[in-house]
Order: structure tokens, then C-alpha cells, then sequence
């Protein structure tokens, strides 16, 4: 619908600088391909004012679907892609917005990760569960939801360290009968990823991994017909995208694995990512004093063709 000509080419290869660097995971020793980025991805929309803190992005029924970060209402939100504007407020019973950081979906089931945790000290992780098809066609619906709660087995201290603690949250995807989080460390900069079922219950759980990002995640996703994980963030909010290819849900850095900078968007706060089909993903990207709430489109794989 709005995706245009794989974003001009992205440019063509003629824009892009590629910087091949050996850089290494801390679980193995494959690699990083450093990709920077010359070029403002393309726009998609503005969004509503209304959702001035979008944290986390999906692309179902056609259109993209978003809700506000903490302090929020337990709601979600479907979005025209065209003008931004909400079209359809989902209502969650039995849901609080502590702090929403990620959404993801499967066939069935919308999941909801209320795991942020800037403080370091929540001990009311939880991911919320809601059935599609409990969601009509009203403008505004109200559907239950089921919780799916969790706490980190590796976390043995609850103390207060605002923004500076390892054990924030921010990214949530669906891998298989899983559901897969990846943290955001303020403190070393890495990312530690944890899975536990998608049913409603309550669980703890060990790292299966970690990976050195020198950076904040801030949204993921995982593309099932390519087996594509995309991972977004950003370092001294200079966005960066990391693409893992051949992603098997065990590892992060066992396939190849590339980093592409987005030397442009400096100054935005880029929060959610979801594929759009097997190349294409979206972004959005909170207010800030130098960008608005906005969606934008890109296509990774066209930047990766030309250094595989």
C-alpha cells in the first residue's frame, strides 16, 4: 500500500557506505558487518497526537497498530496509514500500563510486554495475552486478556539505579510456541535474551544469551518466512538497526549479523520495529524536541544484498 519502488532503491549502492569491521558477541565469533545508513528513511505517516509515546509497533489486518509507554491508558491503538490518525481503540480488562514497551502477535493471540523498568526494580513483569478474535469491528472495543508473568532468576538485586541497572526491557517477539524478550542494558550497553511460553502463568527464566550492542534496545521482531531478526535501538540517540540472519531462537551472533546506522536520524528516539512483509519493516520513532511521533519504512535486505 505504502511501500514504494523497496524505498527508491534505498537510494541505490551508490549512496550507501559500507564499513566492514570485525566485531564480536560475547556468545560467538562471527563478524559484524557495520552498514552506515546516509539517508532519512522514508516517512510513512505522522501519528496522532494522542500517541506521542509510541514504544512498540505491529503490522496486522492491513494496518499498523501501536500504544502509548507509561502512564498510558490500557489500550491499543489501530492506525490509518495514511493520515496517522487512530481509527479503532483497543481496551484491555484486566490490564494496567505500568510501563507497555512492546507488542508482538501470532495468528491467534496479540501480546502486550508491560516490562519496562527503568528503575531496575519491578517485580510485577508481566506480558498480557489477548485473543483476535475477541477484537470486533467497533471504534472502540474492550477485549480480555490473559497475563503471562515473569521474573529474571539472574536478578539478585532490587535496588533503585534509575537508567542505570541491566535489567530494563523494552523488546518482545513470538518465536514459535515462544515468546522472546531481549533486555536493554543502561549499564554495559549489551542485550540479554530470555524465553518462556506463551501460555498464562508464571515464570522464571534464565538468559539463553547476550549480545554486545554498545547500545539501548528498544523494539524487535521476527519474521517467520525469512527467519530474520530485526533489533532496534539507539546509542546517544543516534538510531541504529541490527539485522540477524538465520535467527534460530537460541542464539544472537551465530549467523551472520548485520549493523546498520542511521547516521541521519540523529536526535530520534526510535522505539517499536515490525516487519511488514519478508523485506520491508517499519519503525516509529517517540516525540522528541528534534523529531514527532511518526512511522517510518525500510528495507534492510536491499542494503544487505549488496554486501553478501
Amino acid at each position: 500500500m505504502f511501500v514504494r519502488s523497496l524505498f527508491l532503491k534505498i537510494v541505490t549502492f551508490g549512496l550507501l557506505v559500507l564499513i566492514s569491521l570485525h566485531l564480536y558477541s560475547q556468545t560467538d565469533e562471527k563478524p559484524i558487518s557495520i552498514i552506515s545508513f546516509p539517508e532519512i528513511p522514508q516517512k510513512v505517516c505522522d501519528l496522532s497526537k494522542k500517541i506521542n509515546e509510541t514504544s512498540g509497533i505491529i503490522y496486522f489486518e492491513d494496518h499498523i497498530w501501536t500504544f502509548n509507554d507509561s502512564g498510558g491508558k490500557a489500550e491499543i491503538y489501530k492506525i490509518d496509514s495514511e493520515t496517522g490518525e487512530i481509527i479503532q481503540t483497543v481496551s484491555l480488562n484486566n490490564a494496567k500500563n505500568t510501563d507497555w514497551e512492546d507488542i508482538t502477535h501470532d495468528e491467534d493471540y496479540i501480546y502486550v510486554g508491560d516490562f519496562g523498568n527503568n528503575l531496575g526494580d519491578r517485580k510485577n513483569l508481566r506480558i498480557y495475552k489477548v485473543n483476535k478474535s475477541m477484537i470486533g469491528d467497533g471504534k472502540i472495543e474492550k477485549v480480555p486478556s490473559e497475563i503471562i508473568a515473569f521474573s529474571y532468576n539472574d536478578q539478585t538485586t532490587f535496588t533503585v539505579n534509575n537508567r542505570s541497572n541491566d535489567y530494563d526491557c523494552e523488546s518482545l517477539v513470538s518465536f514459535g510456541d515462544s515468546l522472546i524478550i531481549f533486555s536493554k542494558n543502561w549499564v554495559d550497553r549489551k542485550t540479554r535474551m530470555y524465553k518462556m511460553p506463551k501460555l498464562a502463568g508464571m515464570y522464571q527464566i534464565d538468559p539463553i544469551s547476550s549480545f554486545e550492542l554498545n547500545g539501548l534496545a528498544t523494539g524487535a521482531d521476527f519474521n517467520v518466512e525469512t527467519n530474520a531478526l530485526i533489533l532496534i535501538g539507539y546509542t546517544d540517540k543516534k538510531p541504529f538497526l541490527f539485522y540477524f540472519k538465520d535467527f534460530d531462537g537460541q542464539q544472537l551472533g551465530n549467523h551472520k549479523v548485520y549493523k546498520v546506522l542511521l547516521n541521519k536520524m540523529k536526535g530520534a528516539q526510535t522505539e517499536g520495529v515490525c516487519w511488514l512483509n519478508e523485506e520491508t519493516i517499519l519503525f516509529s520513532t517517540e516525540q522528541t524536541s528534534v523529531y514527532t511521533q511518526a512511522v517510518f519504512q525500510f528495507n534492510p535486505m536491499d542494503v544487505v544484498k549488496h554486501i553478501e
